[in-house]
């Protein structure tokens, strides 16, 4: 089963295009003003009244949210690409080398420090 059309499906039986945004499209109805000026004329009532809900696609179960969050977690985990064990050890090696340099400059760089303190101080 191809996942990414598996995700799209739900995402339009939800009402949610790609970017997360609502299909729905929110039209605002115009008000007709009554004579008196206060906008509650009858057509104005007429108009704002709301179309009747149509019973949509109920949310998924937790069980199902768990199970499709899994199959993405595996599926961006076959597009990973893993590096070799030579790599690996090349990568480690060189840390720790700039590791142990860091480490040797910054206790020279404090030795000196402290002893400058120690002659400025007496």
């Amino acid at each position: 089963m191809n996942v990414a059309k598996t995700m799209k499906a739900h995402r339009v039986n939800r009402g949610v295009d790609e970017g997360g945004r609502s299909l729905e499209m929110n039209k605002k109805v115009p008000v007709k003003k009554a004579k008196d000026g206060s906008g509650e004329g009858k057509d104005a009532m007429a108009l704002k009244k709301k179309a009747p809900r149509k019973a949509g696609p109920a949310e998924p179960s937790l069980w199902n949210r768990v199970q499709t969050y899994l199959r993405e977690v595996i599926y961006e985990l076959r597009k990973v690409v893993w590096p070799s064990r030579k790599e690996t050890i090349g990568s480690t090696s060189v840390v720790v080398i700039i590791v142990i340099l860091c480490g040797i400059y910054l206790g020279f760089v404090d030795l000196l420090l402290a002893r400058f303190v120690r002659f400025l101080i007496g």
